[in-house]
């Protein structure tokens, strides 16, 4: 794959992803990390794309870093035939899945994509996740995430539609090369990573998505709080550790099963 498919975007809502990429990235520097509260972006947003939308609908879920680092990681599982299917638990509108497919369809690899997504927004955040995100943000639909992997000619994924707590048990597959993970909250993470870690392969990757350590970056983007502390909590006592990765104005880690 070329940097053209990795840094440019799968369609409207990705595009304009890019220019709020920028534009994230210009507020962050000209005014500090705590300009990416949601009124202050739309605000700027419009200024400087002239473009009206919220930060909450509007379709940025990753920037240019982080997916080169998804890419390579990616890459390593398939070029070093780690044993098992890629899964992605929060696939939302397809932005991520598209890029995974298309890293396994230019490997030329018969490994199978599944993406699991209730389509119906975020459940009810508890204490520990802040005040970033209500109860069914980030809403999309099925429709949305088969237009953007017929845009580009790929495969469709195998899609698990439903809640995490009742698709995740018996819908993923038996062995796990690579997992992407952005259930944004607490509870989603963990039950994620309850049903992930036991099928995940020796020396497959799971990447988790707003994974913030300020000790490390202090100005990384911790408004999901309750995504660090699952992870911590869930590998407290595992052999396995987080490793922050630089993903630009955003954030996030990922561990390689021992």
């Amino acid at each position: 794959m070329d940097n053209f498919f990795i840094t440019r975007n799968f369609d409207w809502g990705l595009r304009r992803s890019s220019h709020a990429d920028r534009a994230l990235n210009l507020i962050t520097r000209r005014f500090g990390i705590e300009a990416r509260t949601a009124s202050f972006v739309d605000a700027a947003l419009y200024r400087i794309t002239g473009m009206k939308f919220s930060a909450v609908h509007s379709g940025v879920s990753t920037n240019v870093e982080q997916r080169m680092n998804m890419f390579h990681l990616v890459s390593q599982t398939i070029a070093y035939d780690v044993e098992g299917d890629l899964v992605e638990v929060g696939c939302n509108q397809g932005q991520s899945s598209v890029l995974i497919a298309k890293v396994i369809s230019d490997f030329g690899s018969s490994k199978q994509l599944h993406v699991f997504d209730s389509f119906e927004g975020l459940p009810p955040a508890s204490d520990v996740d802040g005040a970033s995100y209500r109860e069914g943000d980030l809403a999309t639909s099925e429709e949305v995430l088969v237009h953007n992997f017929k845009l580009h000619g790929l495969r469709l994924p195998i899609i698990h539609k439903g809640w995490f707590k009742d698709t995740l048990a018996d819908g993923l597959p038996k062995k796990i090369s690579f997992a992407y993970l952005d259930g944004d909250l607490y509870d989603s993470i963990m039950i994620s990573l309850e049903n992930v870690y036991p099928r995940l392969s020796k020396g497959g990757i799971c990447l988790v998505d707003d994974y913030c350590d300020t000790e490390i970056n202090p100005d990384g983007w911790n408004y999901l709080p309750g995504v660090k502390k699952a992870c911590d909590d869930f590998l407290c006592d595992k052999p396995e550790q987080m490793s922050y990765i630089y993903s630009g104005a955003f954030t996030h880690a990922f561990f390689r099963k021992h």
